[in-house]
């Protein structure tokens, strides 16, 4: 574990959100108190049970990935898809100002998020 409420290495014996968004995964592990981010489409386990694959087409990194920041976590329901997708959101326009805000020409956003 790289701090005090963070699960790494993940071993897929704990449910958990992740949210696939321009070359990187946020992984929210239930009980965590960070999110971990990593570079890349990450799966930190094995992809066993896919009832949609939402990542058809990408290089997905299966096993145990560095990673490469961590983001405290304002509140407490781990599977809240919205609040994982606004703080990945806010966090990757913090290193880029020249994202544009998210639906900003009105169109729908896919949901990118996806629960185990």
């Amino acid at each position: 574990m790289l701090v005090q409420g963070l699960t790494y290495p993940y071993l897929g014996d704990t449910p958990c959100s992740r949210h696939y968004m321009y070359g990187y995964t946020f992984r929210l592990v239930k009980g965590d108190r960070y999110i971990a981010v990593f570079k890349g489409t990450c799966v930190e386990t094995r992809r066993y049970f896919i009832i949609r694959d939402h990542l058809a087409n990408h290089r997905v990194l299966e096993g145990q990935q560095p990673v490469h920041a961590i983001i405290p976590v304002t509140w407490s329901d781990w599977a809240d898809d919205w609040l994982l997708r606004r703080e990945a959101e806010k966090w990757l326009r913090d290193r880029n100002p020249h994202m544009k805000k998210p639906g900003a020409q009105g169109k729908p956003r896919a949901p990118g998020v996806h629960t185990n």
